[in-house]
């Protein structure tokens, strides 16, 4: 991480002065602080470009603050702002995306900040504690994205086609001829609001992040000028050496405070087109079908699991390790479907990250020159099969799987992942009853989804178990999932689907309206009408009816909701109990037409 110029000028003769990663998003960075005319400089920059796989997960980072002058402690506020948000940015985790991260790492950053004011009491007297505050303006870098977070009156500009724009808001009021007074600042409230924009990048933009004893003194037009001087693709040397001469025409303009420039330089960023993301994902060789008895890569295969046209599953043993392990390997009929391939390759890196006793474990053959991953070997049965054999399991049978698997979609939530293919045969469930998630190679990571991809043209999930809103929209979110955990709930207790049954996958329907739900009653009675009124709001077509959190489905399938029951019984019994009203008209006419006949 870059901290100050000196640092700067030393981390880039590290790395030969211009950052090189992945040959895709390449990027240097250069920056020059100056205390001005004052006796003390309140501003701190910093930059981190990452290498390898977190320039892809995290991107690059650039962050200035302009630390407030009355805060006692403003150089202090300033300096740990932009180095802490950059320490605790890399440090969330890889599947959260980008404003996620950033959000929940600025909020912690203001209320530690606003927590060293007020007052600080004694036994003896109260006196008001010393301020942190500052002012905070971040871009972040990632495939052919800028991501902004702003507060204060320090500046983010791009400098393009010769121009220089001013891309974030001054957060100040300026009275007549006095000095601005700043609305918005870290440390300042408890509640933060910061300016966030996205913004798409282009090969050869520059970036500059700027304190307003710069900006207020160096108008746009001079910033275009000393930023035409620049080479193309200018090195970190360049940068410093540009930054110096902006900080020198702020000084000579007369400027009277600190003076902070800090230019990020895009030499290319990520174009990948289909063909080209083919021919990376197949950088590995498929393996061929194997056979009981042969090896790969160390592994022996004792049996064959599964085999199909998509994919082929083998128990495998290692000399090296006490347990057989499943190996998974893509088939030879996909060879060419880029698509299928980047959902594998997800799968693969996704089961690295993932630690929970309710999802399966995989670990990626990185050393490996052919396209494989190996997971845990889960003994036991889909929860399909389980179902075939417990026909009509009892509530609390069904309690204790749906709960596992709240778990697992919870910790899936808190990683800003959505499951997307939710289905029995897609659970594993031992002799103990503990369930294990399999197969997420569909999975939607928000780190992931923010990159360059291929474009999805169906949506993601299997037949009868998919969210409406996926069928409708494209979109899944962590209530698609709950509506597909309340479809499996509903069909362990009564071995039906809530909706009728759909023979293909194209949709005719148009509207939430068409989806009509079917009583659980109706195929099995002696469940409780409470259980049907919970199993209907959990699988509601309209998301937005649906239940917004895991924990209100659990709540309501532990216990009668009292509130849901007396609605219920309010409705008219065309709508609480259809067949039951159906029946009875039928009934009453066939029984009006025995009258006609024998009157």
């Amino acid at each position: 991480m870059l901290a100050n110029t000196k640092d700067l000028a030393h981390n880039s003769e590290e790395t030969n002065r211009v950052i090189r990663v992945d040959q895709q998003l390449q990027l240097a960075v250069g920056g020059y602080s100056s205390a001005g005319q004052k006796f003390e400089n309140q501003d701190a920059f910093a930059a981190y470009i990452p290498q390898g796989y977190e320039l892809n997960t995290k991107g690059a980072v650039v962050a200035l603050a302009d630390g407030v002058s009355h805060a006692e402690q403003a150089a202090q506020a300033a300096q740990l702002s932009v180095t802490q948000f950059i320490q605790e940015y890399y440090a969330t985790p890889d599947t959260w995306s980008t404003k996620h991260s950033a959000a929940k790492v600025l909020n912690s950053l203001n209320q530690w900040l606003y927590s060293q004011g007020g007052l600080c009491e004694s036994s003896v007297f109260t006196e008001p504690k010393a301020q942190w505050l500052t002012t905070f303006s971040a871009l972040i870098v990632k495939s052919t994205t800028g991501y902004m977070f702003h507060a204060g009156d320090s500046r983010i500009s791009q400098y393009r086609a010769g121009q220089v724009i001013s891309l974030s808001r001054d957060h100040n009021l300026r009275h007549a001829q006095s000095k601005a007074v700043l609305t918005r600042a870290l440390g300042a409230d408890s509640h933060l609001e910061i300016d966030v924009r996205q913004i798409a990048l282009q090969t050869a933009d520059v970036y500059l992040l700027s304190c307003d004893g710069l900006h207020d003194f160096v108008s746009n037009k001079q910033l275009a000028q000393l930023l035409a001087k620049l080479p193309p693709n200018p090195s970190t040397t360049a940068l410093e050496l540009c930054s110096n001469n902006i900080v020198a025409q702020a000084l000579a303009n007369g400027s009277n405070d600190n003076i902070t420039c800090l230019l990020l330089s895009v030499h290319q960023i990520p174009n990948l087109n289909q063909d080209e993301i083919s021919e990376l994902l197949l950088s590995k060789s498929i393996p061929p079908a194997l056979k009981i008895g042969q090896m790969i890569d160390g592994y022996k295969v004792l049996n064959i699991l599964h085999a199909s046209t998509r994919s082929h599953l083998y128990l495998v043993k290692h000399a090296k390790q006490a347990q057989p392990v499943v190996l998974k390997a893509p088939s030879q009929n996909f060879a060419d479907d880029a698509l299928y391939l980047q959902s594998f390759i997800r799968e693969a890196w996704l089961g690295a990250r993932i630690s929970h006793p309710n999802v399966m474990r995989i670990a990626n053959a990185n050393d490996s020159c052919f396209l494989y991953h190996i997971g845990e070997y889960i003994e036991g049965q889909t929860l399909s099969s389980w179902m075939q054999e417990y026909p009509k399991p009892t509530l609390h049978q069904v309690l204790q799987i749906i709960g596992q698997i709240v778990s697992a979609l919870r910790m899936f939530q808190r990683l800003e992942l959505v499951h997307r293919d939710l289905k029995p045969d897609n659970i594993m469930i031992d002799q103990y009853r503990q369930i294990k998630l399999i197969d997420y190679g569909t999975v939607w990571i928000a780190a992931l989804d923010e990159q360059l991809s291929i474009e999805e043209t169906v949506p993601q999930g299997s037949l009868n178990y998919i969210a409406p809103e996926t069928l409708l929209t494209m979109t899944s979110t962590h209530q698609s999932d709950l509506f597909s955990l309340g479809v499996i709930c509903y069909e362990m207790l009564t071995g039906e689907l809530p909706y009728k049954p759909m023979k293909r996958a194209e949709v005719t329907f148009k509207q939430y309206q068409q989806w009509q739900y079917r009583s659980a009653k109706q195929f099995r009675p002696d469940l409780p009408v409470w259980i049907d009124i919970t199993l209907q709001q959990a699988t509601r077509a309209d998301p937005q009816k649906r239940y917004q959190a895991y924990s209100e489905l659990l709540t309501d399938l532990t216990k009668p909701n009292v509130t849901a029951l007396a609605a219920y019984q309010q409705q008219p019994l065309l709508q609480r109990e259809p067949v039951k009203f159906w029946q009875m008209v039928s009934l009453l006419l066939t029984i009006a037409l025995l009258v006609s006949l024998f009157v």
